[in-house]
């Protein structure tokens, strides 16, 4: 857990979930995959948190946002998903016209913890895709496919007014023409903000040791460059503003943690 200050003037809160089904080679995220055994001791840690934090602040705390992220938030069960919410929602009161933001995955993301998200107040999902190729997927070690993303998404809309999409660029066999393909693809989808990230290899993860050993060749740095500036241009060119360095946004959909 995070938030700005240990006091009632405190107004965003993060709430991490480290879990996943899988952890995929590049990210070096806090988290666990494939130890869902450890979700009931998390949730008293969380709980436990809470609770000092409470002792110290005296009361619920009024927040302005709130950001549940990971991990893989929605990898939990709806049932463990309601728990979750249920023990924020004892500590933090959203103000009115709070931003509750939630990361998940197109993996699992089934109706029933979509109705858990909407039924707990949450009115922006960002969604996980990374991209919308196929070969680029496998090499991120994504288990979703372009086609299921496209159809996730699309749910997606149906139940949240705010969606947003994570991509990632400058993977390792990745082209400028792919990297076009799927901003064009993200832009035409329902949604209202895209976050674009480079690809980095932080040490210690597997993406790392493999580039370390030349399984795996970085894109070169004017190739990069490209497709950052293919961003802004594409993303810009279909009303979306470039409001921070990797986050574009239509009008009045900026992520109000984030800022």
């Amino acid at each position: 857990m995070n938030i700005k200050s240990a006091s009632p003037a405190a107004r965003a809160v993060y709430i991490h979930v480290p879990f996943c089904l899988h952890h995929c080679g590049y990210c070096d995220f806090a988290l666990v995959a494939n130890r869902d055994h450890l979700i009931p001791q998390y949730l008293r840690a969380l709980e436990n948190e809470l609770l000092a934090h409470r002792r110290i602040v005296g009361d619920v705390v009024d927040v302005d946002t709130i950001f549940v992220g990971g991990g893989t938030p929605t990898h939990l069960s709806p049932e463990t998903l309601q728990s979750l919410f249920s023990l924020i929602q004892r500590h933090f009161r959203p103000t009115t016209n709070a931003e509750i933001s939630v990361e998940a995955n197109p993996d699992g993301l089934d109706d029933e913890r979509l109705s858990v998200l909407k039924s707990n107040g949450v009115n922006r999902l960002s969604l996980g895709v990374q991209s919308f190729d196929n070969d680029v997927l496998k090499t991120l070690e994504r288990t979703h496919t372009g086609a299921q993303a496209i159809q996730t998404v699309e749910r997606c809309g149906k139940w949240f007014s705010n969606v947003s999409l994570d991509l990632i660029f400058g993977v390792p066999g990745q082209s400028a023409a792919s990297w076009q393909q799927t901003l064009d693809a993200a832009a035409s989808l329902p949604v209202k903000h895209i976050s674009t990230y480079g690809l980095t290899f932080e040490k210690d993860t597997p993406f790392f040791r493999r580039e370390q050993h030349g399984q795996l060749k970085r894109t070169p740095d004017e190739l990069e460059r490209t497709m950052y500036l293919d961003a802004i241009s594409r993303l810009s060119a279909c009303g979306m503003q470039h409001y921070e360095v990797s986050n574009f946004a239509r009008p009045g959909f900026e992520c109000r943690h984030n800022m």
